[in-house]
């Protein structure tokens, strides 16, 4: 008779949860995954939160420094009037003059504000235009813009605005203190830096008797926003501005 045994009789191995022991050793893959995810949203997120806040500074400092300060110059100037009683032509049409350019440079901010890039084309059109309007009110000093690079490439707002405005405020600033005859403007962007370049032959200034409101500080900060330097040379014979940044 043969003996037949029982299932039972045999032992029994215990078989381990792989999956848990993997799990244990290495932890969660897909949490793992996660958790990297919900970190990697958080430092955009504060990288993003960061960006506009700065862009929103600069923008109020814009419009503060330029337009702002324009708009009270117009009203002490109405205010003058008003309290004196009377106003000649000549100052109503500087007056006017004066709130013509405040309101050209509104619509230059609201220009830069409205795209999400600016063609580096487009920003040197703004430039001549800009030069194109100064000519008009006056026939010295002669103004000239040069440009190079590829007129396709694309600035981000803050960057391109930060260049008009150092344009602006160089020539603005040879305009009334260099007694120049000629200022010029070169602009030239390739793959890696972008530079501005300003020169007149005026009067030249020494730096250290300037007052502040020369514009120069404006300058320089732009300049190291946009993690640049700015070289500003001087003389008898004439002032440059050049400005160079990486991209």
């Amino acid at each position: 008779m043969t003996n037949v045994s029982s299932f039972n009789d045999y032992p029994v191995l215990a078989v381990s949860n792989t999956n848990s022991s993997v799990n244990e050793k290495f932890g969660d893959p897909e949490r793992n995954t996660r958790k990297r995810a919900v970190k990697f949203l958080s430092q955009e997120s504060a990288l993003l939160h960061s960006q506009l806040k700065n862009q929103r500074e600069r923008i109020a400092r814009d419009l503060h420094d330029g337009i702002g300060s324009q708009l009270t110059h117009i009203i002490s100037r109405l205010d003058i009037m008003a309290f004196n009683n009377q106003a000649n032509q000549t100052q109503l049409a500087d007056l006017r003059d004066f709130t013509s350019e405040t309101f050209q440079q509104l619509r230059e901010t609201i220009w830069v504000l409205n795209q999400p890039e600016i063609p580096y084309g487009q920003l040197t059109e703004r430039v001549r235009g800009l030069l194109t309007r100064i000519s008009c009110e006056s026939e010295y000093p002669k103004l000239n813009v040069v440009a190079y690079g590829d007129s396709e490439v694309l600035l981000s707002p803050p960057v391109a605005s930060s260049i008009f405005r150092i344009v602006q405020e160089s020539v603005n600033n040879a305009m009334k203190y260099a007694n120049a005859t000629s200022v010029s403007v070169c602009l030239a962007i390739d793959e890696t830096s972008f530079t501005v370049l300003v020169n007149d032959n005026g009067k030249g200034f020494c730096r250290e008797e300037i007052c502040p409101g020369y514009g120069l500080e404006n300058i320089k900060k732009r300049a190291e926003e946009l993690n640049g330097k700015l070289e500003l040379e001087s003389s008898g014979e004439g002032t440059k501005v050049l400005v160079e940044f990486p991209l």
